[in-house]
């Protein structure tokens, strides 16, 4: 119960300070804005999937999916997901949840992502579907 309070927290923290138009957080960036490539889109009543695949600075060639499940309304919801990323040396893994909603037509996802090397990101996830940009801005939780 207590996990669910810190990270109702830090999703309201992240979501007051992106409302009033600031698109820092106050965090430090865990490394440069991740470009990412989507390859799949799956549609669904209850859930919506979300792949890509893209270069991430730290963690080599990265491949995601974001899974959104909807509130009634339709234009928001909670994230849960899995990555991967692998460079010349090995393999990284990461789990995230979060939260999602849709503003001025771009899916925003804030996920806290815990690394199987013992880091925790806060990603701020935009995914333009008219354009298929998604960008991927990662800050520094642990």
């Amino acid at each position: 119960l207590m996990k669910y309070w810190i990270f109702a927290g830090l999703i309201g923290f992240a979501s007051l300070t992106m409302a009033d138009g600031h698109d820092e957080l106050g965090l430090e960036k865990r490394q440069p804005d991740a470009p990412m490539t989507v390859t799949s889109v799956v549609l669904g009543e209850e859930m919506t999937s979300i792949s890509a695949e893209g270069g991430m600075e730290g963690y080599g060639q990265v491949y995601v999916t974001y899974d959104l499940t909807y509130n009634t309304a339709r234009t928001g919801g909670t994230v849960d997901g899995q990555g991967r990323g692998f460079t010349k040396d090995g393999a990284a893994s990461g789990r995230f949840q979060g939260f999602w909603e849709l503003q001025d037509g771009v899916v925003v996802m804030r996920n806290v992502v815990n690394i199987n090397n013992g880091t925790m990101n806060l990603d701020v996830i935009k995914f333009n579907p008219l354009t298929r940009d998604l960008v991927v801005q990662a800050y520094i939780l642990k």
